[in-house]
């Protein structure tokens, strides 16, 4: 650790050495401060963008339920991608949802995965883990919230998971007894 200051693993500040690097920028060419906030918000613009011509075109069909107003749109995800996942959802505008960790066999059988140091799955017969994000939307934000979900947990590979699409019959707030389409800010 001689000539680091100790803190957060791997952001790790040199003292007392200088450096040929960009300013703004951290040992190891990270980027802190306004160069940190030019990336993250030119990479949530690029999100967006992406979600928004997704959009566009209808990734779910609803015609079967003309008259339902509410539907549950519930994505079976890699563990490792479910913050990517949340954080989109966030930024389309999604106020509620739940994670829960779930396990199962579809195509990808029972393999192994392996990211950020951890394992995945198993042996023959065992289950692989992955992570269930339930959230419950008004008509118009199915196609939306579809397209956010593919494009931030999609890597293109087997096991990338699946998405369910439930027509809800109705919403019901406990506290206030409210009905049908919940509004957050309460």
């Amino acid at each position: 650790m001689a000539g680091r200051v100790a803190g957060r693993r791997g952001f790790g500040v040199c003292v007392g050495r200088t450096h040929n690097r960009a300013p703004g920028t951290r040992q190891g060419g990270r980027a802190q401060g306004p160069a940190l906030a030019l990336a993250l918000g030119e990479a949530t613009r690029k999100r967006r963008g992406v979600v928004a011509r997704a959009a566009a075109e209808a990734v779910a069909s609803l015609e079967a339920f003309p008259h339902c107003e509410i539907f549950e749109v519930r994505a079976i995800v890699r563990p490792w991608r479910q913050e990517t996942v949340v954080s989109a959802l966030l930024d389309v505008g999604v106020r509620g949802l739940t994670v829960s960790e779930v396990k199962g066999i579809g195509v990808q059988g029972a393999k192994r995965e392996r990211s950020l140091g951890r394992e995945y799955g198993g042996g023959a017969n065992d289950l692989v883990d992955k992570t269930q994000i339930s959230i419950v939307v008004s008509r118009e934000q199915v196609q939306v919230v579809c397209a956010a979900v593919i494009n931030s947990a999609r890597t293109g590979e087997i096991g990338d998971g699946k998405l369910f699409i439930h027509p809800c019959v109705d919403v019901v707030r406990i506290r206030t007894k409210e009905r049908g389409a919940v509004d957050g800010a309460n």
